[in-house]
């Protein structure tokens, strides 16, 4: 009795971890699925939505753009700050705005500094405090390393200068990562 006990429990035991090794490796896959866009798709929805600001179809625009600054685009993210600034397609939001633009300046482009800097300026202090925490869940959610981004100086051809840039890694080839985030 003691022994067909025992046989059973090796047999549930093996049938167990039979099961959990065949579904990991499916789970983990179609996990990582959900986490790629092609870069084609993505350089689509770039446009489309930068096309919008620029027909200056704001209320289309922000939606859109927004999307794309939770992707990571520090381009995206600094219009989105300034949208949110300036009333354009929504209601000011000096949090969001303040949010946006802390993450665009990861990538230290020295314009786009400049709203930031004044919002530092005139914001009050205890606004800025809740300003700043939003901020940070922001670069958590959206910041360059979330987003999988490398940031580093690039030299353009013709400038002896490097400027600071952060773009989307190619994980696999033809997709970028896409953090499930919102």
């Amino acid at each position: 009795m003691k022994a067909s006990l025992l046989y059973l429990n090796k047999v549930m035991i093996t049938s167990s971890l039979a099961l959990i090794l065949v579904i990991s490796p499916t789970s983990h896959a179609r996990s990582n699925q959900n986490d790629l866009i092609a870069i084609d798709t993505y350089q689509q929805d770039i446009k489309q939505a930068l096309a919008l600001y620029q027909a200056k179809d704001f209320t289309k625009a922000l939606p859109a753009l927004e999307e794309i600054a939770k992707r990571g685009d520090k381009r995206a993210q600094y219009i989105v700050g300034t949208m949110y600034l300036n009333s354009q397609g929504t209601a000011q939001d000096l949090k969001k705005s303040y949010a946006w633009l802390t993450v665009a300046n990861e990538q230290k482009t020295k314009a786009w500094k400049k709203p930031l800097q004044m919002l530092d300026e005139k914001l009050p202090a205890d606004f800025l405090a809740l300003a700043n925490q939003e901020a940070a869940d922001y670069v958590e959610k959206y910041g360059a390393k979330a987003q999988k981004l490398k940031c580093r100086p690039v030299k353009t051809l013709g400038s002896k200068k490097a400027k600071h840039t952060c773009v989307k890694s190619e994980l696999k080839p033809g997709f970028y990562f896409l953090a499930q985030r919102s």
